[in-house]
């Protein structure tokens, strides 16, 4: 008896555990956990829950096409796990479990250590798949290549059948109707600016390959166009695997072949496997580094970054950061929507991060927390370390690091004020020009501003760009691994824009020729 065992990977195309469990007809049992742990984290979303569990819902709905079910149990994953394995034993089943490695959190990290521990000791057999690119070793010279060999290989093919017997366990058990009205409290809410499922996740890149790519290399950085679809929207379908970052990859290739002739068409498209290339360093990262989720990089930030409580007066800058009420338009729009639609634009999330750590003077923690609860994307590998990043407190080799600028922000990134319009109904009426020059202070109910950006900005950031200083300074005295790790993740990013720099100029070339 094979047991599929779905958590990040709740798809059946390309699924490494999906192909490899259901050969030469072997008998597969498929199942979820609805873990308890997963809905009391700190950092779990309700926005993320329901696409879960839309998501859920949709895999057994393509399991029974293949005449197979998804079985939902209920409990802690290692007693879950524990228990069915003892009980196909006793009726007669040798089973061996199948499951994707998990590197998210500690906890899943913990988990599947011990139930391998556990089939060791019983003497069965287990098969832990990739769910995307991981390498099993730090290898940073070598990552790349790595990496697109994967992204090339034939993907997993799906089975035709999945050959799922009837099984009586006695196993604490839902039914889908039971999971939404037990779980009901996910569900609230009038509008879903993002649907959960496979069949969902197809549907968002067919249409992104279609038409919504053109002009994303630009667009992605403007809050209005990336909300109306100017960005594919797949990012919580990669958080939850329902669409495999392989199948993502070798379909906008397709694509881009054939639009050879359309360089800006297909720039759009490099850069968006750029994002994706991104998406799996982020990964990779987390699983050889856990422990920068929750703790700053270098401990040269330890005196700066903590997740304390905070004073008074640092919580009275944080709810107003928190509810959309501090006073800078852009800033406020951007959590006003990530409070409603459960996502932002990378742009405006790195703009926000700078503002509350830089200017607001607040450790990053709080703000990572923040995103986590309520982004359906929510992702540990990418949120915590650009949240890190945005703080200034990664890269110390470099002698800058970027701060942005939330007024200059609105006309190059909101050049028709629709975004601000859009979530903050007390500035509508008020020209982009008006808001700039904050002609809506004293006459609306709109804030005013809750600090002097510019005083801030050079006040915290000394500080921020003292200890960047005393971190370079160690690391060049010490030389050593954490030096030549800070000195490669430097050189990384320097290869990266020297990269785009180029293609772009490669890509301007071929259009004036295309021109002439």
């Amino acid at each position: 008896m094979h047991l599929l065992w779905f958590r990040r990977d709740l798809r059946l195309t390309d699924n490494e555990i999906v192909t490899s469990s259901s050969g030469n007809d072997a008998r597969v049992l498929p199942f979820f956990i609805i873990d308890p742990w997963f809905y009391i984290w700190a950092d779990v979303g309700t926005s993320r829950v329901r696409f879960l569990f839309e998501s859920l819902e949709n895999l057994d709905s393509n399991l029974q096409k293949l005449g197979s079910r998804l079985y939902l149990f209920e409990g802690n994953s290692t007693d879950i796990v524990q228990a069915l394995t003892r009980q196909l034993i006793i009726a007669g089943y040798k089973p061996k479990l199948f499951f994707s490695r998990d590197v998210q959190v500690e906890y899943g990290v913990s988990r599947d250590k011990t139930i391998v521990d556990f089939y060791k000791r019983l003497n069965l057999d287990y098969h832990i798949g990739l769910n995307n690119f991981l390498q099993s070793q730090d290898k940073r010279d070598e990552w790349f290549s790595e990496y697109y060999n994967y992204q090339r290989q034939p993907q997993h093919p799906t089975p035709q059948t999945i050959n799922t017997p009837q099984l009586t366990l006695n196993l604490p058990q839902l039914t889908f109707e039971e999971l939404k009205h037990k779980y009901h409290s996910f569900w609230a809410g009038d509008k879903i600016y993002f649907s959960g499922g496979e069949t969902e996740a197809q549907a968002k890149l067919d249409s992104f390959l279609q038409k919504r790519y053109y002009g994303y290399h630009w667009k992605l950085s403007r809050p209005m166009l990336s909300q109306l679809g100017a960005t594919s929207h797949l990012s919580p379908h990669l958080t939850f695997g329902t669409i495999s970052t392989r199948t993502v990859y070798q379909s906008t290739k397709t694509r881009a072949e054939k639009l050879k002739t359309q360089p800006k068409a297909e720039f759009s498209l490099k850069a968006f496997r750029d994002r994706l290339r991104w998406h799996d360093s982020f990964t990779q990262r987390l699983y050889f580094y856990p422990e920068i989720a929750y703790t700053n990089r270098y401990p040269e930030f330890d005196s700066l970054y903590t997740p304390s409580e905070l004073s008074p007066a640092k919580q009275e800058l944080f709810q107003a950061w928190l509810e959309g009420m501090t006073g800078f338009p852009l800033v406020d729009a951007s959590m006003r929507q990530l409070q409603t639609m459960g996502w932002m634009n990378f742009r405006m999330r790195a703009m926000c991060a700078t503002f509350l750590t830089i200017n607001c003077g607040i450790s990053w923690h709080h703000g990572a927390r923040h995103y986590m609860n309520y982004l359906v994307d929510g992702d540990l590998a990418i949120n915590n370390w650009q949240w890190q990043m945005q703080a200034g407190a990664t890269n110390p080799l470099s002698d800058t690091f970027r701060i942005y600028n939330p007024s200059k922000n609105i006309a190059e990134k909101d050049p028709q004020g629709d975004f601000i319009s859009h979530w903050i109904p007390e500035l509508r009426g008020y020209s982009l020009p008006e808001i700039e020059q904050e002609k809506y202070i004293n006459n609306s109910y709109y804030p005013q501003p809750i600090l002097d950006w510019s005083k801030t900005r050079k006040v915290n950031g000394k500080v921020v760009s003292d200890l960047r200083k005393q971190t370079k300074q160690r690391l060049l005295s010490q030389g050593g691994d954490e030096y030549n790790n800070a000195n490669a993740a430097k050189e990384t990013v320097e290869k990266y824009w020297q990269h785009q720099d180029r293609e772009y100029k490669e890509y301007q070339q071929r259009l004036t020729e295309l021109q002439e």
